[in-house]
């Protein structure tokens, strides 16, 4: 009877793990393609010098004065597409990194070696979320698709880049260092074709109090619903601005982007 009952018992269990893997396999699932920007193509988008190189800043390391061989890149199997920001100042239209974009990167330093110098850099104990490539995104650009078309955004994975953690640490000439109150969150907001329509936004803590984030954890997008673009930007508690606003570094690490097909 003892055998039986085991028996029984073993098959049940059998049976209630064919039925969960059958549930993960089921055809009406969602599917997503993940960008994880590994691949020859992804790696030759990253420039030989975390600042001033001729990928991000054009050959004089001070922008590109013409619309001509800026840094952008498409991913292939979604379209989504980035392209440092193009600021006029005065004299003409720049492109360059320090306007705002997307660097494709796999620079590691320590906490204490963060600078500018360094602003590709994710902390020297992190690896990338998966892989050895990672997007360093500077500023307040915007994520598009180059089809044209509406894509649902599923979710990404994000951590804090070394010049933001040595600056929330120990501060530095534009930024107090973090404080008890201190309260800074990175800002994802959904666009319809218009680029003026949100869909909505998703906010995540990067910073709370002196606790800067320091491990990759996962913004799920998918409340934005079909967008046609994706823009980052910051919030931040009045110790983080300045007569010009955010004051911290405003950098985030990106990496495995999920897209539903």
């Amino acid at each position: 009877m003892m055998k039986k009952y085991f028996y029984l018992l073993a098959l049940v269990c059998a049976t209630s793990f064919f039925t969960a893997c059958s549930d993960d396999d089921d055809d009406n699932t969602p599917k997503y393609e993940t960008i994880t920007f590994e691949g020859s193509n992804w790696t030759a988008l990253i420039d030989n010098a975390q600042y001033g190189g001729k990928m991000l800043y054009g050959e004089s390391g001070m922008g590109f004065t013409e619309d001509n061989g800026v840094y952008e890149w498409t991913d292939a199997t979604t379209s989504l597409h980035s392209k440092i920001n193009g600021v006029d100042y005065g004299n003409g239209m720049s492109w360059a990194y320090w306007n705002g974009g997307a660097a494709v990167s796999n620079y590691h330093s320590t906490i204490d070696e963060g600078t500018s110098n360094t602003q590709l850099s994710i902390p020297a104990d992190l690896a990338a979320h998966s892989g050895s490539n990672f997007l360093m995104i500077y500023g307040s650009p915007v994520l598009d698709f180059k089809d044209g078309k509406a894509h649902t955004m599923k979710g990404l994975w994000i951590t804090n880049g070394t010049f933001f953690l040595n600056v929330m640490a120990n501060g530095n000439d534009y930024c107090a260092k973090a404080i008890s109150s201190t309260q800074i969150s990175v800002v994802f907001e959904g666009f319809k074709a218009d680029g003026t329509t949100s869909t909505g936004t998703v906010k995540y803590t990067v910073q709370n109090g002196t606790n800067s984030l320091k491990s990759w954890q996962y913004v799920d997008l998918s409340s934005l619903g079909e967008i046609s673009s994706l823009k980052v930007n910051y919030e931040a508690s009045e110790d983080m601005k300045g007569q010009y606003g955010y004051n911290a570094p405003a950098y985030i690490a990106v990496d495995d982007v999920e897209i539903y097909k």
